[in-house]
Parts: structure tokens; sequence; C-alpha cells
């Protein structure tokens, strides 16, 4: 699996990209030109693609975090018979110079009819500058790699430490101005916990209970399954 993946990556880095609609698209033309970012201490990413070799069903792709991760079982459930679902959930901010380049390599498993952004949880170090700057340019190439794709912007949930949680409501803030510019759905998660009710739903502070994640995981699809067409067209990549 480690060969495929590299394998992966250097084709990815290699050749340009298809959209669905043929024209070519490179994740390097949307990279940041310098990044300040600083590496975490511990670096991650998890995909999975459930029912991959199902083309009769939609597929819905989920971009996030660990919190995105924690209630993608009850996305699933809840999307069962309607859509399949793969998820990409990763450590890396979109000022990373290694964020396009992986979406890259992932969004080319199948093409995927509804897209759920979410990023920011891991930006408490990152310049906020560089970083709507990187939100833009990944939101721009999410449309141009897929554009018959339908786009949620979902906002980052809250956390406990008040230092912590101004910077959520400042990426937040600037996710829901790009949002805006591009006319693209937003997935208000943050006002949906309501911060203020959250102490009993924290495990650590950051990461929520089983309930609170079957909640998220309900509103979540339940927002975007209007916008799940009956049927894909399994033809186009993407």
């Amino acid at each position: 699996m480690k060969h495929l993946f590299l394998v992966c990556m250097i084709w990815s880095c290699m050749l340009a990209c298809l959209a669905e609609d043929g024209k070519a698209v490179d994740f390097r033309d949307y990279r940041l030109q310098r990044s300040g970012r600083v590496r975490e201490t511990m670096e991650w990413t998890t995909f999975f693609a459930t029912n991959l070799s199902d083309k009769s069903k939609p597929r819905v792709l989920f971009i996030g975090d660990s919190i995105c991760r924690d209630y993608q079982s009850v996305v699933a459930k809840e999307l069962r018979g309607l859509a399949n679902c793969t998820q990409w959930t990763t450590s890396r901010c979109v000022t990373d110079p290694l964020y396009l380049q992986e979406l890259d390599v992932f969004l080319s498993f199948a093409p995927h009819a509804v897209i759920c952004f979410n990023n920011g949880l891991h930006s408490q170090f990152t310049d906020l500058r560089e970083y709507e700057a990187a939100y833009r340019k990944a939101v721009a190439y999410l449309k141009a790699r897929c554009p018959h794709s339908g786009i949620f912007i979902v906002l980052c949930t809250p956390v406990k430490s008040e230092y912590y949680n101004s910077v959520v409501l400042r990426v937040n803030r600037i996710a829901k101005k790009i949002a805006e510019e591009e006319r693209l759905p937003v997935i208000d998660v943050y006002t949906f916990l309501n911060r203020g009710e959250c102490e009993g739903k924290w495990r650590d502070g950051v990461h929520f209970n089983a309930e609170a994640n079957a909640a998220l995981g309900r509103k979540i699809s339940g927002t975007i399954k209007s916008a799940v067409p009956g049927k894909q067209n399994t033809e186009k990549k993407g």
C-alpha cells in the first residue's frame, strides 16, 4: 500500500489532472507561492472510500479533520441507499504545500456529486492572512477540478480554550466570507452545537462525545441530501 501511495503521489506531481469537463487543472497553479506553515509535532492523513466499485449511486466527499472523521459513520448510515461516501481527513492546514497535492490524488479515485469542505481547526498557529489566501485558492481549485460537484462549506466546531476558540471564530468568518463571494452554501455547525452548551459534549475540549457526533452527522447529512442527485454520470472524472 505504501508503494502504491507513493506512485500515486509521484504521478500526481508529474501530470496535470483533468477536470470533469476535460480541461486540464494543475493543483500547483492553486498553491501559495510561499507558506510560513510550521509543521505540527505529528501530522496525519486518513482516506476511506466506501463501496468504491459501486457505480450505481452518486458519491459524496467529506474533507475535514478529526471532527469530520468522528461523525463519518453517522453520515454514512444516514446516506445509505442514497449515496456512497468518501472521506479525506487530515491535520494539514490549507496553507501546507502538500495539502492540494494530497487532495488531487484522492479526487482521482472517483467522481463526487457533492463535496463538503472544512479546514481550520489546525490553523491555531497559522498566519491568518496566508490562511485566507490559501482557503480561497483551495475553493477555486475544487470548483475548477470538480465543476459539476455541489460544494458545501462546513464551518469549524467550537473548542473549550478561549484563545483557541477566538481563532476558530476568525477562521469561520474567513470561510463564510469566501463562501458568500463564491455563492456556496454554508453548514454552520459552530452555531448548531452552541458553545455555551458544549461543556457536557466535549471529550477533551475539542472532540465530542458520541451523542454530539451523531447530531453533527445528522445535521450535515440532512443538509446535503437535497443536493445529492438520484443518479450520477459515472463517466465524469473529479
